[in-house]
This record gives C-alpha cells, sequence and structure tokens, in this order.
C-alpha cells in the first residue's frame, strides 16, 4: 500500500492512462489537439512516449509498470506537461516531466524516487518522500523557460512525530557533537519530533555520513526538556515510531 497519494492535485485538470495507450488534448493551447502515445516495455524498464511526428526514450533503473498523467505546472506558460510515472516494487514512482511545443518533445526534470508529488499550478512542485517513519517534502521550481526542475534547499525539514522514551537519552542545545547538553528526556516521557536538517554532516570515520541515522532532530518533550539529538542516538530507545518500508 502506498505511503500517501500517488498524486494530490489542488484544482488542476489532470487526464490520466495506463501504459500502452493514447491520449487526445491541447498541450501547448494553440487550439490543436495532440496524439500523446505512451509504450512501456516491461523487459527493457524503458518507455517510448509519442507525440504527433516526435518520439522519446527514457528507462527507469526498478519498475514493473508505468502510466502518464497531463497537467499543468504553471497555469501562465502557456503548456501542458506529460508526466510519466514508472511504478517500482518499493512503492516509490519514478517521473519524468515533458513538454511539447508545436514539433518537438521537450525534457523538462526528472524526480527518479518518490512517494508522490503535488503542484499548485503556480509553478511549483512538491515532492513526497518516504523517510523511514515520517514524510518528507521537497520542493522544486519548475522554470518553463528554461525547461528546468529544480531543487530549492531548506534547512529545516518537518517531521511532527509522537514517541515514548523507553531508555532515558540526552538532547543538545545546538546541531553539534561537542554542544551544551540541554536536558536528559526520562523513561516514559512524551515527545514530538518536530523537525530534521538531513545534511550529511556526522565525522567522516563514522558509517552513517550518508544515512538518515547521521540526521539532526529536534525534540520537544512534555516534561519541557527541548533540543537535538542524531537520529543514530535515538531510534532504538523510543516506542511509536511507525517504521515501514
Amino acid at each position: 500500500m502506498r505511503k500517501l497519494i500517488l498524486l494530490l492535485f489542488l484544482s488542476i485538470k489532470v487526464f490520466a492512462s495506463d501504459a500502452d495507450t493514447t491520449l487526445r488534448t491541447d498541450l501547448n493551447f494553440d487550439g490543436k489537439e495532440e496524439n500523446i502515445r505512451l509504450v512501456y516495455y516491461p523487459d527493457a524498464m524503458g518507455f517510448l512516449l509519442t507525440i504527433g511526428s516526435s518520439q522519446v526514450k527514457e528507462s527507469y533503473s526498478d519498475t514493473y509498470d508505468a502510466d502518464m498523467i497531463i497537467l499543468d505546472i504553471n497555469r501562465n506558460d502557456g503548456f501542458r506537461e506529460v508526466v510519466v510515472r514508472g511504478f517500482g516494487s518499493s512503492d516509490q514512482t519514478d517521473c519524468y516531466f515533458f513538454q511539447y511545443d508545436g514539433e518537438k518533445i521537450i525534457p523538462c526534470g526528472h524526480l527518479p524516487s518518490n512517494s508522490g508529488f503535488e503542484t499548485n499550478g503556480k509553478g511549483q512542485v512538491t515532492e513526497f518522500g518516504w523517510m523511514g517513519f515520517y514524510t518528507i517534502r521537497l520542493k522544486y521550481d519548475f522554470d518553463s523557460r528554461r525547461k528546468t526542475l529544480s531543487f530549492e534547499k531548506e534547512e529545516f525539514y518537518d517531521v511532527n512525530q509522537s514517541a515514548e522514551v523507553k531508555t532515558p537519552f540526552g538532547l543538545k542545545k545546538t546541531r553539534d557533537d561537542a554542544s551544551e547538553s540541554s536536558g536528559t528526556l526520562s523513561k516514559g516521557e512524551k515527545i514530538v519530533i518536530v523537525k530534521t536538517d538531513i545534511e550529511p554532516v556526522c565525522n567522516k570515520d563514522e558509517n552513517y555520513i550518508y544515512d538518515m541515522n547521521c540526521d539532526w532532530f529536534y525534540i520537544k518533550s512534555a516534561g519541557g526538556v527541548n533540543g537535538w539529538i542524531r537520529g543514530k542516538d535515538f531510534f532504538e530507545k523510543v516506542d511509536g515510531l511507525i517504521w515501514a518500508g
């Protein structure tokens, strides 16, 4: 079961299809409907997208099926987008974005692994990613003129997950291994994991440098002790987190 609804759209007209099928709609607002065909090749884990007389091929690393949707990421740019989604064995989608200018198909971005995305129709895309026990929301700017989808880095990402302490542990005042302690959480204490810093800032001699165990998490407790801790230092010391793949 997917962790999230794979696609959420806010007041946007969407046309959906299965693989190896054809849709008709006006992609570039010239008053003429384009013939849009998607063919998925399971053995190659790839697809062929045809719009008019233009074609483009792409492949996935791990998919068992694909489909396409048509949406309008920026209602003011004069284009609708074709998004070809590949569905993977771990409930992840792999998404390619395209526009059509009346003559050729133009690649506009690629989100290789996510649990879906949403767009507000104003040139912004929010991607959902499953992070073991919470969902991260990653923001992208869709530049229709440059045909790019650019990641907008944020310092913190919301977590907002509740848990209960089963083994006491301490928190730090800042995101620094050498930081002063802000207090210790007691067994049975109720906590909320508020937000996280996902930058890989562990020491290079550790095994966590590219792992979420390295991430800093900000925790608030019912007893008033608040502060930062790395994932590896508290994951096994709390109950109530819903871990799922």
